[in-house]
């Protein structure tokens, strides 16, 4: 059960619907070809008209799965495709002329029961291709070096094309089925590099649509929706057996792209991840239109659909620069520049925003009690996880077996980046009315009487706190009772939400040590391979390290004699955003923030709120530090730094992270 503001109003999404509905008169892409050959008939060319009418499907879906009813915000993948109010294809004027009939239901159930993160992204654009006669396929690929899903650069050594096909359950079984994450690992200058699925796309509203995917160390999100403030959102498919498919507040997300030139040996190397447009296949024709072949459009036909390396040219930008110039602007973080390029207002308004983004940082937390429910239940019923503690191709967050199915380090890692994604929000909003006032729509926070940049932020933590109480949930815990937990509560256990299933409801929800909450916990262990066992408790401390962390791992995970301090940690919310007071005391509004950070609150620079430390000393005006340098960060343990040195940053090196008191 969750309690607060959450607003769910499915009239205002028929409407919309009905909206859109009255545009279908007319075709943006008629039919002008035919095929008598493939897994079905081939009736349309992939155009950019196309590619606008596949956002609006899959745009409808986003809104449905967020604004429609208990049944469709829940709905998996057989009811997506069958609900005419959610699949816009089953209305015949969007679907066109000549448009292919629903799937068969087995082939849905089939589908349903392969769907992860990366299937479900390369199912969703088959499907439209399949209902709209359009030519479709995807790209089997082999690894460079290592597991696949982690290589360096995977190469594409075939395709799976619709043309080539003669049924259309055998083509959805291998076009999804041999689909994984790693068909996105694709160099750009790799080996048979234009047989790829996707290629990078330019941040504009013109091609930047939702269709598009992001992809990131393993993680695959189809984006869904951009709202008028140049906010990303996507949808993405759970790997658990219940296949759940769900909204997705995604800019968090939209990170780790690796730099153009950050290889000497390979300026590529890496420049797969990010932000991608389909590489839309093209049908070639006889002179009577008939489809005689399907083939990949290379890189230059690709630039009609937005390909452009921007993104990893903008990204060494920053990391070389610390700052690019957009306009009068000069955003220092990629977040705010795509903020900048998509959005379509004038103004923002921080309060209304918090206030939504509360009930969607809610939501996150409200799903996780459900999957932490269904984890404990199958411990309890078949044994132990076993943790894959320094496997040689498998870590805690890309596993096999029920540590794949069962454990969170890889969604929670999400909802931590969700959570501080509002921390970055809450900077740019401050950020920008130190630059242009009247793009911030002070709306509901008269009372604070606001002048500043300074009495923005009080302003804004004080809202916070206010809204953070007023969101709560429930937990079942271990002996079947429930405990609330409001957002405060659940950004004070932050780095305390166990992701391992061996651990009851109370540690998975961060119970304290001590405390009456945690003492309903029975005694477990975790299982290791070889058969050896760790303590519950002993596995929950070596574990903190993994708690902490804001994007998944790649190397190989530990536990036994784990070191449990000095290592980076980010800030907290009230700390980042309380940076930017200046008052020696904060205002009595802002009275949630925990005591030990108002040491840490520095002010801005005199004569100057341009940035909560230094003026811009006239250059153009900056939009400084949020995601790009992701918060301020804490060392867990003062006593690790060496005398006289500054604190470590998340850069830490890695020999200095792994410390195994039993070995050394």
């Amino acid at each position: 059960m969750l309690h607060g503001s959450i607003s769910r109003n499915a009239a205002l999404v028929v409407l919309s619907c009905l909206a859109v509905c009255g545009a279908f008169a007319e075709d943006p892409n008629p039919p002008n070809l035919h095929s008598t050959s493939g897994a079905w008939p081939i009736r349309r060319q992939w155009t950019p008209a196309e590619t606008q009418h596949y956002a609006r499907w899959v745009e409808n879906i986003y809104l449905m799965k967020t604004r429609g009813t208990v049944e469709q915000r829940t709905a998996k993948l057989q009811r997506i495709l069958t609900d005419p109010e959610m699949n816009l294809l089953e209305n015949p004027q969007f679907a066109g002329e000549g448009a292919n009939p629903q799937l068969p239901a087995n082939v849905i159930r089939s589908m349903h029961n392969l769907m992860d993160c990366g299937k479900f992204t390369a199912f969703i654009p088959a499907y439209y291709a399949y209902r709209r006669a359009l030519p479709w396929m995807s790209t089997v690929v082999t690894s460079g070096k290592g597991d696949i899903r982690t290589s360096p650069s995977n190469i594409p050594v075939g395709s799976v094309n619709s043309f080539e096909y003669r049924s259309v359950g055998e083509y959805f079984k291998n076009a999804v089925g041999w689909f994984i994450s790693g068909n996105y690992r694709v160099n750009l200058n790799e080996r048979r590099a234009e047989l790829s699925d996707t290629v990078p796309v330019a941040i504009n509203r013109t091609y930047l649509l939702p269709g598009c995917i992001n992809y990131v160390d393993g993680h695959c999100l189809l984006l869904a929706h951009v709202s008028e403030y140049g906010e990303l959102y996507f949808l993405n498919c759970s790997t658990t057996i219940t296949r759940d498919i769900f909204s997705y507040n995604g800019m968090n997300t939209v990170s780790g792209i690796t730099p153009r030139g950050s290889d000497p040996d390979n300026p590529w190397n890496g420049c797969f991840q990010g932000l991608r447009v389909l590489r839309y296949p093209i049908a070639e024709t006889d002179s009577r239109g008939r489809v005689t072949r399907v083939r990949r459009r290379t890189d230059e036909e690709m630039k009609e659909f937005g390909f452009s390396t921007e993104q990893y040219e903008i990204i060494r930008e920053i990391y070389t620069t610390q700052s690019i110039t957009e306009g009068d602007l000069k955003p220092q973080s990629f977040h705010d520049l795509i903020r900048l390029r998509m959005k379509t207002v004038d103004s923002i308004s921080p309060l209304k925003f918090m206030e939504q983004y509360a009930d969607e940082i809610l939501e996150v937390y409200v799903s996780r009690e459900a999957f932490v429910q269904d984890a404990w239940r199958d411990v309890r019923a078949n044994g132990g996880i076993t943790y894959p503690e320094e496997r040689p191709n498998e870590n805690i967050f890309q596993a096999f077996g029920r540590w794949e199915t069962w454990s969170s380090p890889s969604s929670d890692v999400d909802r931590r980046n969700k959570y501080f994604y509002l921390a970055d929000w809450m900077e740019y909003a401050i950020r920008l009315y130190g630059l242009v006032p009247s793009f911030v729509e002070l709306t509901g926070l008269e009372k604070y009487e606001i002048q500043s940049q300074s009495d923005l932020a009080k302003a804004l933590l004080a809202e916070k706190n206010r809204i953070f109480a007023g969101h709560s949930m429930e937990y079942t815990n271990s002996a079947g009772e429930t405990v609330t937990l409001t957002l405060l509560d659940i950004e004070e256990r932050l780095y305390d939400l166990s992701f391992d299933p061996n651990h009851p409801p109370e540690l998975r929800w961060g119970a304290p040590e001590g405390s009456e909450e945690r003492a309903s916990a029975p005694e477990t262990f975790t299982p290791l391979p070889g058969g050896a066992r760790v303590a519950m408790e002993d596995g929950y401390r070596w574990q903190a390290f993994y708690r902490s962390l804001g994007q998944r791992e790649t190397e190989m995970s530990c536990l036994r004699g784990m070191f449990t301090s000095g290592y980076p940690i980010r800030d907290k919310l009230d700390a980042q955003v309380g940076k930017w007071v200046q008052d020696a005391a904060p205002a009595a509004e802002v009275a949630a923030a925990p005591a030990n950070t108002a040491a840490e609150l520095a002010p801005a620079a005199p004569g100057s709120e341009t940035s909560p430390q230094e003026s811009s000393g006239g250059a153009a005006p900056e939009l400084r530090d949020d995601a790009h340098h992701e918060g301020a960060w804490t060392f867990t343990d003062a006593a690790a730094q060496e005398p006289d040195q500054p604190a470590k940053k998340k850069k830490a090196l890695r020999a200095e992270r792994r410390r195994y008191p039993r070995r050394h």
